[in-house]
Formats: structure tokens, C-alpha cells, sequence
């Protein structure tokens, strides 16, 4: 056949690798300095030789500036004031190889950076940073920093922070440095977690004291937006005779408990956290989710879990999101390492990345803004292997094993560290583990904490129960409660186990202290 006969054939070729050598020419020619056609120069007066059709590439800010008719547009210099060359060059480098390194060193420079010169991938990547390392310690500064450079994500999951964990938020030391608008907003929100609205009073007194000639002037709007009885008759007057004198935070305090009016009908309640009961097992396991909502005290039903066959898993609860964690099916004991993801806000279930090891009967917790999955069952034998999920890798990474492979065992986080109590070992369970396991994150290392005196009574064979930001475990008549050293930041000479109503007691104690 001539070629003449094949004038309609054609043949497309695709160059699979073109993109990554046309990136890689571009690199070149930028640490070589070959073709730029640009030059930019940082706060501090380094200077970078760039490509205009690299920057505008990446950076609106930069097309905008190279297309429109600006002054910038003719120049072949263009000084970029309030960014660290530092800063500049981690941008700069990604626009000529698509990766750049983000630390908590740098993160919120390179934010404030990228959100300026309009690096969108890049400042998003930076907010899911901010996310995975939100605390309570960060959270008021996050939402503050979070709404400044419209983020979204991190403005949503600071505020979920604040309002589903006030009562610790608000002893911080940021708490007191709040603008009066920021404590308007806060006290405003309907799902602002509070046992009762008298516990607001607190947060606003230790507010107005710490700068009461400033601030006692807005204690009024502070105390519209809490749902008490109080004659305000009474405290204005009093507030105006006790003004001669120097109000410090207990005469603030007992002004305001002296105001309240007995209760002639119960105040309204905010709406709460609600709870969420995932699965569960009635002579077959069970899919189903069931919400509480404590408010109101109604029971609504959630999506069911889509994998309805699988029992002896785990859950936890990270963000918006419970995470289901491997567990077994019906037919069969072999372990799986499937994870399913239920966001409460959706109400709707999505697959997430296996974990690397199968396991049931295992432990799973949230700590640092990752999944942590511990011990359980493998092949009818206990596992000492754990790992956990970082969201902003989307990946599993193991830890050090535990000193003691054990499922069916209760585990919790206090002050970041994991405390995994009790379970069983041997061929199926059929030793109880009389101990108390520690993991210290920071040094990725397991020990010993102490014995316990009811091993069989920590075992987690109850259901789980979650709320939109707290796992709880039922765990019968015992809870562990830390000696007063732990609470104060020391490291515990000796732990104690206590009866669930003695904790209040240690907790009376250390406030005391």
C-alpha cells in the first residue's frame, strides 16, 4: 500500500513524560538565570531573575499585574514589599517544580504570602496544614488569622473547636487578649458547648478583669447574649457604686451571682453537641446510625454504614468526620483493613485509605489532628503493631509497636498522650491484661503506666458512642483518673484508679491548687 492511498490515516502521538521535561527545562533555566525576562526583589533586597510565563502560570496576581495596565507591566524590576526572600523563594521554587515545604515555622509567612500574590494551590495546601495542627491552645488566633485571609476551612474547623470545647478555650491565655467583637461573636453562637448558661459567666468576668476600665462598658451585650434571669436593674446599680473603687475579677463575679433571679421558668438551652451511635450488634451486626440530639432529647436516624456485614471494629472521631476502622465480617474471622469515613455535616459515608495493617477488636483515638489504630486481633492472635492516619498525607505511618499486643482494651487521650488500659491476649482472648499502656507521641515510645486493680472491667465491650468532636467509650463502673501531678504539668511519680465519682473530687482538688 502507497502512502498515497493512506492520505486519512493519522496518528496521534502523546509525549507521557513532555509535561515533566517541560517543567524541568523551566527549572533549568531559572538556577542558570537563562531567558528570564523579569526581576523581582524581595522586602529585604535579594533578587530573583524569573519568567513572566512562569509566574503568571501560578500566580493570578502576577497575570493580572503582566496583562492589565498597570505600571508593573513595563518594568523589568518589580519589588515586592512585607515578603521575606526566605518566602519568596519557596514560591518561587514551586512554580518551577510544583513541590514546596511547609512547616510550622513557615506556614503562616507563606499563607500571608501566597493569599498576597494569589498562589491558590499554595495557600490552600497552607490551610490544610493549619487545620491537621489546630489545638485549643491555637484555636482563638487560627480563627482570627483564618478569617483575615479568607479561609474557609480553617475559619470552620477553629470555630468548631472553640464552640464544642469552650470551657477549656476560654482558659487559655489568648482568651483574655479577645477583641469585644470577637467575644460577641463567640457568646452568640447557639451551639456554644456549655453544661449551663450560668458557666458563661465565668469567661466574662476573667474577660472584663483583665482590663476592666476598657472593658467594662460592653458587659451588657456580653450578658444579652446569655440566656439567664438577671435583674439588671440591680447589677447596673451596683456596678455604678462599685465603679469608685477598683473592680478586680471576683467583685465583677459577685456582682453578677448577687443579680441573679431565682429561676421563675427554666432558661432556654443552647443546642449541644449531639451524639452519634454507629453500628452495633443484635443477633447480627448492625449498620445503622442513630443521632441523639441532648437539646431536645430526639433520636433521628443517620445514613447506614455501607459495609453492614462488618463487626468488631472501632471508632473515633476527628473534625466533622467519625472514622470506622477495620473490624471483621460475618463469614468469616479474617481481619480487615477498611476504613470508612462519616461526615456528620453531610450525612454521608466516603472511603478512606486502608490502614496498613488489618486488625480487629483494636483501639482507635485522635490525637495531633491524625487517627491513631492500636493493637487489636489478627489471624485469632493479638497485634502489638500500630500506626496512624495523617489527613493532610492521606496516609498511614507506623509507630513503635505497644509493649503489649492486646483487643478488646479501652484507650484515651489526656494532654497528649495516649493511654491504652487493660484488654485481653493469647489465642483469642483468652488472657486479661492486668496494665496500663502509655504512648508518648512526641518520642514515639511505649511504657508501662501502672497496673490496674479490675483489669476485666476496662475491656471495651460496650458500644461506642460519638460526638462531633469527643469519642467516648462506656466503660462500666471504673475511669482513670491521672494523680494531681499530671493535671499540673509534671510528670506522674504514681497514678491512681478511682471510682467515676471520685474524679470529681481530684478535679475540686487541682482547681483549689
Amino acid at each position: 500500500m502507497s502512502l498515497k492511498d493512506q492520505d486519512d490515516y493519522c496518528f496521534v502521538y502523546n509525549d507521557a513524560s513532555h509535561h515533566v521535561d517541560f517543567l524541568e527545562a523551566f527549572r533549568t533555566f531559572y538556577k542558570e538565570g537563562l531567558f528570564t525576562d523579569v526581576t523581582l526583589v524581595s522586602s529585604s533586597g535579594e533578587i530573583f531573575r524569573c519568567h513572566k510565563a512562569a509566574l503568571a502560570a501560578c500566580s493570578h496576581y502576577f497575570k493580572v499585574m503582566f496583562t492589565a495596565d498597570m505600571k508593573e507591566k513595563s518594568k523589568n524590576q518589580i519589588k515586592l514589599s512585607g515578603i521575606d526572600h526566605a518566602i519568596l523563594d519557596s514560591l518561587l521554587n514551586y512554580a518551577y517544580t510544583a513541590q514546596i515545604r511547609i512547616t510550622a515555622r513557615n506556614v503562616q509567612s507563606l499563607l500571608q504570602a501566597s493569599d498576597q500574590l494569589r498562589f491558590v494551590s499554595v495557600k490552600e495546601a497552607c490551610e490544610q496544614f493549619l487545620v491537621r495542627h489546630l489545638d485549643i491552645v491555637n484555636c482563638l488566633g487560627m480563627h482570627s488569622f483564618a478569617e483575615f485571609h479568607v479561609c474557609p476551612n480553617l475559619e470552620k474547623e477553629a470555630r468548631r473547636l472553640i464552640v464544642s470545647r469552650f470551657e477549656e478555650v476560654w482558659t487559655q491565655d489568648e482568651f483574655v487578649e479577645l477583641s469585644f467583637e470577637k467575644m460577641l461573636y463567640i457568646f452568640s453562637q447557639n451551639n456554644l458547648n456549655v453544661g449551663k448558661e450560668e458557666a458563661l459567666l465565668s469567661p466574662l468576668v476573667r474577660w472584663v478583669a483583665h482590663d476592666t476600665q476598657k472593658r467594662i462598658e460592653y458587659i451588657h451585650d456580653l450578658l444579652g447574649c446569655i440566656k439567664i434571669n438577671i435583674d439588671d436593674i440591680y447589677f447596673r446599680t451596683s456596678l455604678e457604686l462599685h465603679k469608685k473603687h477598683l473592680l478586680n475579677e471576683n467583685r465583677i463575679q459577685s456582682l453578677l451571682y448577687y443579680s441573679l433571679r431565682p429561676q421563675a421558668q427554666e432558661a432556654s438551652k443552647r443546642s449541644t453537641a449531639n451524639m452519634f451511635v454507629v453500628g452495633g450488634y443484635y443477633w447480627h451486626p448492625l449498620s445503622e446510625v442513630h443521632v441523639w440530639d441532648p437539646a431536645s432529647d430526639n433520636w433521628i436516624q443517620g445514613e447506614d454504614m455501607p459495609d453492614h456485614t462488618r463487626e468488631s471494629y472501632s471508632a473515633t472521631c476527628l473534625g466533622p468526620n467519625i472514622y470506622i476502622t477495620g473490624g471483621y465480617r460475618t463469614d468469616n474471622i479474617e481481619a480487615l483493613n477498611t476504613v470508612w469515613i462519616y461526615n456528620v455535616e453531610r450525612d454521608e459515608w466516603t472511603e478512606g485509605c486502608p490502614m496498613l495493617q488489618a486488625r480487629y477488636y483494636h483501639c482507635s483515638v485522635t490525637l495531633g489532628g491524625c487517627v491513631y489504630a492500636l493493637g487489636g486481633y489478627r489471624k485469632g492472635a493479638p497485634s502489638q503493631e500500630a500506626e496512624f492516619y495523617d489527613p493532610l498525607k492521606k496516609s498511614w505511618i507506623p509507630i513503635a509497636n505497644m509493649v503489649k499486643g492486646v483487643g478488646n482494651a479501652t484507650a484515651c487521650v489526656l494532654r497528649d498522650v495516649i493511654y491504652v488500659s487493660g484488654g485481653h491476649y493469647g489465642y483469642r482472648g483468652s488472657c486479661t491484661y492486668d496494665k496500663i499502656q502509655s504512648f508518648h507521641a512526641d518520642v514515639n515510645e511505649w511504657s508501662i503506666l501502672t497496673v490496674c486493680p479490675h483489669p476485666g472491667k476496662f475491656n471495651s465491650d460496650s458500644q461506642h458512642a460519638v460526638q462531633k468532636q469527643n469519642l467516648i467509650t462506656t466503660t462500666q463502673q471504673l475511669n482513670l483518673a491521672l494523680e494531681a501531678r499530671t493535671f499540673l504539668g509534671k510528670t506522674p511519680l504514681s497514678v491512681q484508679l478511682c471510682n467515676l465519682d471520685k474524679i470529681l473530687e481530684v478535679t475540686e482538688e487541682l482547681h483549689d491548687k
